[in-house]
């Protein structure tokens, strides 16, 4: 059975948070990325250990939001920093790569 993902951002990046708000440098593809006060929550708590649920639960906690929607949110937000190269390559929670088909 596959377990699931646990999102992680990359170790080499540059990340300086100002008034809320991540300024990201990646000296690889020499890109600047600016996360708003939201993204920079959840790239904040990409450390590889947490399952996108337990991202959204503890997230719905802090906001009392329902973890369900926060959840709903939180996966496109999460495809779009993978697809800038902010975080490492999907890896099941097993540590394995996983394999993506766009339902990740």
């Amino acid at each position: 059975m596959t377990r699931p993902v646990t999102p992680r951002a990359r170790e080499d990046l540059a990340v300086v948070v100002l008034d809320g708000e991540a300024v990201i440098y990646d000296e690889e593809t020499q890109d600047l990325h600016h996360l708003n006060p939201t993204a920079t929550v959840v790239f904040s708590l990409c450390e590889g250990t947490s399952t996108i649920r337990e991202i959204a639960e503890e997230i719905s906690q802090t906001f009392r939001v329902p973890a369900n929607d926060i959840e709903a949110q939180i996966r496109p937000l999460l495809r779009q920093l993978r697809r800038a190269g902010l975080l490492e390559p999907a890896r099941n929670g097993d540590g394995n790569a996983r394999t993506t088909n766009g339902h990740g």
